[in-house]
């Protein structure tokens, strides 16, 4: 019965295609913790090719009209078993943002992880990452865009994090912090730290895998941006900037053969955030991927 209902969960959550966010709209704490898919046995790795495509949606916030933003995305992500129960993560992606402002494309922020997996009595799996998101991508344009229209977040990043993992379950928590500010011309904007909480469940049916995961990000600090330049730089905290997102992520994955695999993913918002000004507010996505398998042992 609990592989019907869980079936069903995920069905639906990739069906409503009004409300979904693709992945969670988060500065990169959510590539943390996640349960890794294990396409075969014999193929342990894999690299990534995917599209997503979001809109900030066109529901006034704190950025009055200008927040009717699109986001389209090509990401190529390596997924590596290099060493026994250690993996290397690295992903990175292309990005075009279109708004009434104007449009920006360019590289990314890269990110690059490391997780090693400790088995315990075969069924257990404790795992502790460490990583970062090093500023990659472009942060300002010949127009002056504002944050919100940059490919890159414009802060080197550290991640941390640890997971638990029994059979078909999953627990995770994970921490970005944030070094120093944007040098974007217009906000200088300095984002808070988040805190990850997920948990999840996971199932097999034939070649497909199918999972479902309650994703809580918690910003711990409000957000701060430029006010005015005059007597020198004045920045201002922005009052809501750190309110909580909460999402159900739904994704499936199918085997097309020993060697590819694809797979599609979306989730439904409890909590939606308010304010806009790190261009991560997101009120429609979808994205879709296509993995090569490989064994690099």
């Amino acid at each position: 019965m609990i592989n019907y209902a869980f079936a069903l969960v995920v069905i639906v959550s990739l069906s409503l295609p009004y409300k979904i966010i693709s992945q969670c709209s988060d500065a990169g704490v959510c590539t943390l913790g996640k349960p890794h898919t294990k396409h075969s046995k014999q193929n342990t790795s894999s690299i990534t090719f995917g599209y997503v495509f979001g809109s900030s949606g066109k529901d006034n916030d704190i950025n009055s009209a200008l927040n009717d933003l699109t986001f389209s995305s090509l990401k190529l992500e390596a997924d590596l078993d290099i060493l026994k129960n250690t993996r290397l993560l690295m992903s990175v992606p292309y990005t075009f943002v279109n708004g009434p402002l104007g449009e920006v494309n360019g590289l990314g922020d890269l990110t690059i992880a490391l997780t090693r997996s400790f088995v315990i009595e075969k069924s257990h799996t404790l795992s502790f990452t460490l990583g970062g998101k090093p500023r990659t991508g472009r942060v300002n344009s010949d127009d002056s865009l504002p944050q919100r229209y940059m490919p890159s977040l414009g802060t080197n990043d550290l991640l941390v994090g640890a997971s638990y993992s029994y059979t078909n379950y999953n627990v995770a928590v994970a921490y970005q912090k944030p070094f120093g500010r944007s040098p974007n011309y217009i906000t200088r904007l300095k984002r808070g730290d988040d805190l990850l909480l997920r948990a999840g469940y996971n199932q097999q049916f034939g070649k497909v895998n199918a999972k479902a995961e309650i994703l809580t990000i918690l910003r711990i600090q409000p957000s701060s941006v430029l006010a005015d330049t005059i007597g020198g730089e004045n920045f201002v905290e922005v009052d809501g900037s750190n309110e909580p997102q909460v999402n159900l992520l739904a994704a499936v994955n199918y085997l097309l053969s020993s060697n590819i695999a694809i797979s599609g993913e979306a989730a439904l918002p409890f909590l939606q955030r308010d304010y806009n000004y790190d261009g991560l507010k997101r009120s429609f996505s979808f994205s879709v991927s296509i993995a090569y398998l490989f064994n690099l042992k």
